[in-house]
């Protein structure tokens, strides 16, 4: 089977998010009514919404065949491989005595546009191969054009000393690293991270219980996310044995 060139995200509808196969997320697919589907993505198709409901949102009516079906797709379009490379990844994985599951995974994750992938110098492994293939990518310092090349552990990969090449890398990285900074303040002002900073909890593990057992209080009301994202004017109460307690977020966000 050929290299798939159709939309991606329809793939990610029915599949669920793959990194490595698109940026793609589909935010305005998603149901935006009330009850227990709020917020789910809707399979692709006229009849995705039908679907949606048909489902059962806590117990998998799925059967044996189809999880394994919806496996085996999520490794083709996530590494970007066929049918016939799948299968041979998996015939060297089983003559090796070790997990075949496993050994399947490291071979995968050994290639050389995947190893790319994984050094953020491209956003997607699609976008790695394209670098590949266009000679921007050097193994030991020599040119390497293939995407299924095997690295080994020992292997040094490095950017080719091109203005064209550095310059490509160079902006996917920043833009990497742009991406990282504004989920980093966004953590920051996560409930459970708050706990932890003001030093409420020992630990975030300590700090996801406190907020499981609903012990923690925004505004006057309970809130059992760990995400929940806080603003300056926020105050935080917390009910423990000792007592209860209640702290102004206006100075943590000063801070």
């Amino acid at each position: 089977m050929s290299r798939y060139v159709g939309p991606r995200l329809r793939i990610i509808r029915r599949l669920g998010k793959l990194r490595g196969f698109t940026r793609k997320k589909p935010f305005r697919r998603s149901f935006r009514g009330k009850g227990l589907f709020r917020g789910k993505v809707l399979p692709p198709g006229q009849h995705g919404l039908t679907k949606l409901f048909k489902s059962r949102p806590f117990d998998s009516c799925e059967s044996d065949y189809l999880i394994r079906l919806k496996v085996k797709q999520r490794l083709r379009y996530n590494y970007g491989i066929g049918e016939k490379q799948l299968i041979n990844y998996v015939r060297k994985a089983k003559k090796t005595k070790e997990s075949t599951g496993q050994v399947l995974l490291q071979l995968l994750e050994m290639r050389l546009d995947n190893v790319v992938f994984r050094l953020n110098m491209a956003p997607t492994i699609v976008a790695a191969r394209q670098l590949i293939s266009h000679g921007h990518i050097r193994v030991n310092q020599k040119k390497v054009n293939i995407a299924s090349y095997m690295c080994k552990p020992k292997d040094v990969i490095s950017v080719a000393m091109k203005q064209s090449s550095l310059k490509l890398v160079n902006r996917n990285l920043q833009s990497y690293y742009k991406k990282m900074r504004f989920y980093k303040k966004r953590l920051e002002k996560t409930l459970a991270y708050i706990l932890f900073r003001l030093k409420i909890a020992d630990t975030m593990t300590n700090a996801l219980q406190l907020i499981n057992q609903g012990k923690i209080s925004v505004n006057n009301r309970k809130i059992n996310a760990p995400n929940y994202v806080c603003n300056a004017k926020d105050v935080l109460s917390i009910t423990t044995d000792q007592g209860s307690r209640k702290i102004k977020l206006s100075e943590y966000f000063r801070d």
